[in-house]
C-alpha cells in the first residue's frame, strides 16, 4: 500500500498539535497545585484572618475555577495564534520553493532552455536556485554536444558506408571460394548492420529536432491494411491477424512516423515470437496494439525504451526500434505502453 504523501507544513502542524495537546494534559496538574497551594489557600487564610467564620461564597472554589479558566484562556488563545502563525506563514516561506519546483517539473533537457529561477532572499533557497541552474545548463550542453555528435556521425556515416556496399556487392558477384563467398557475406551483413544503425540513429536526431512538420489525418486501420504486404514480408513466414473494432480511429500524425512505428513495433514483434506464432494487431477505443506470443521471459518494462536495449539472450536488431516508437509517440503526445500477459508480449499506443 502507498504511503500517503503529506507536505512538510501539514507535517509540521500535524507534530505541533500533538505536542500542545501533550503539554497541556501533562500542565493541568501543575496548574491545579499551583491555584490551590498557592492564590486560594493565601485567599482563604485571609479571609479567617479577618474572623469571616462562614462566609457567603466558596472562596477557595471560585478562586480556583477562576485562576483554572484564566490559565486555560491563556493556553488556548496561545495555542490559536501559533496555530494561525504555522498554517500561513510557512506557506509564504516556502513560496519560493514551490516556485523553483515547478519550474523544474517543467523543465526538458531536449528543447535546451533553462528556466530562471527567481531569487528569494533567503540563503538556503538561493544557493539550491544557483545549484540547479548549474546542472540544468551542463546537462543542456551535455544533450547539445552529444545530439550534435549523432547527427554528423550518423550523417558522415553514411556515404563510406554506401561505398563499401556496393564494392562488396560487386565482389559478391565474382567467381569466389565458398570460404571466401562466407567472410564476404559476414562483412556484408555487419555493413548493413552499420548502415541500418547510422539511418536510426538520423532518424532519433531529426524527430528530436522537430524536423517532421508535414501531419495529415491518417485512419489507422486504413494505414495498416495499406501496409500489410510490407508488413508481411517483414514478418517473415508469421500469420499476421488483425482485429479492427475502432475502424474509424484517425489521427493527425506524419506519415513518415507513423510507418516507421507500425514497421518498429512489428519487427520487434517477428524479434520475439517463437516458432509458427502469430503477430496480433489490434484496434480498439482509441488504442493500437501490437501483440505477439513468446517463449521468452518478459522484457524490462523500466527499459524496454531505452535506447541500445537488449535482451541477453537477444543478439538480434541495434536496440533502437523500441526508442524509435517511444520518440515517435511522445513527437506526436501519444502513450506507449509494454505489458507481459498470458504469455504474450503486448505494445499498446493511446492515441
Amino acid at each position: 500500500m502507498k504511503m500517503k504523501e503529506r507536505s512538510l507544513t501539514s507535517k509540521l502542524m500535524r507534530r505541533f498539535v500533538l505536542f500542545m495537546v501533550v503539554l497541556t494534559i501533562m500542565a493541568i496538574p501543575v496548574l491545579y497545585y499551583i491555584t490551590t497551594a498557592y492564590y486560594a489557600e493565601d485567599l482563604t487564610d485571609l479571609v479567617e484572618n479577618y474572623g469571616i467564620k462562614n462566609p457567603d461564597i466558596d472562596l477557595e472554589e471560585d478562586t480556583l475555577m477562576g485562576l483554572f479558566i484564566q490559565f486555560m484562556s491563556i493556553i488556548v488563545i496561545l495555542f490559536a495564534a501559533v496555530l494561525l502563525v504555522m498554517r500561513y506563514v510557512p506557506q509564504r516561506l516556502w513560496a519560493p520553493f514551490n516556485d523553483t519546483l515547478a519550474k523544474i517539473k517543467g523543465f526538458r533537457v531536449e528543447k535546451g532552455n533553462v528556466p530562471a529561477l527567481k531569487k528569494s532572499g533567503t540563503r538556503e533557497f538561493d544557493e539550491l536556485n544557483a545549484t540547479l541552474e548549474i546542472i540544468m545548463s551542463n546537462s543542456v550542453n551535455s544533450y547539445r554536444v552529444q545530439k550534435e555528435f549523432t547527427e554528423n556521425a550518423s550523417h558522415e556515416l553514411q556515404t563510406p558506408l554506401a561505398i563499401v556496399q556496393g564494392k562488396l556487392d560487386n565482389l559478391l558477384q565474382d567467381r569466389l571460394t565458398e570460404h571466401q563467398a562466407r567472410e564476404l557475406q559476414d562483412i556484408y551483413m555487419e555493413i548493413r548492420h552499420m548502415s541500418r544503425l547510422s539511418r536510426n540513429l538520423l532518424l532519433l536526431s531529426k524527430i528530436e529536432n522537430n524536423q517532421y512538420h508535414n501531419f495529415v489525418s491518417i485512419n489507422v486501420c486504413e494505414k495498416i491494411e495499406q501496409l500489410l504486404p510490407k508488413l508481411e514480408g517483414i514478418a517473415d513466414g508469421l500469420n499476421i491477424d488483425t482485429d479492427f473494432q475502432d475502424t474509424s480511429l484517425t489521427v493527425e500524425a506524419n506519415e513518415v512516423l507513423m510507418e516507421s512505428m507500425l514497421n518498429n513495433l512489428v519487427v520487434n514483434a517477428v524479434r520475439h515470437n517463437k516458432a509458427g506464432g502469430t503477430i496480433i494487431i489490434s484496434v480498439t477505443n482509441g488504442h493500437l496494439s501490437i501483440a505477439n506470443p513468446s517463449d521468452e521471459p518478459p522484457l524490462d518494462a523500466d527499459r524496454v525504451f531505452s535506447r541500445f536495449y537488449r535482451m541477453k539472450s537477444s543478439q538480434k536488431g541495434n536496440g533502437l526500434g523500441l526508442a524509435i516508437v517511444k520518440s515517435i509517440c511522445d513527437y506526436h503526445h501519444w502513450m506507449v505502453s509494454y505489458k507481459y500477459r498470458d504469455g504474450l508480449h503486448i505494445f499498446t499506443v493511446v492515441f
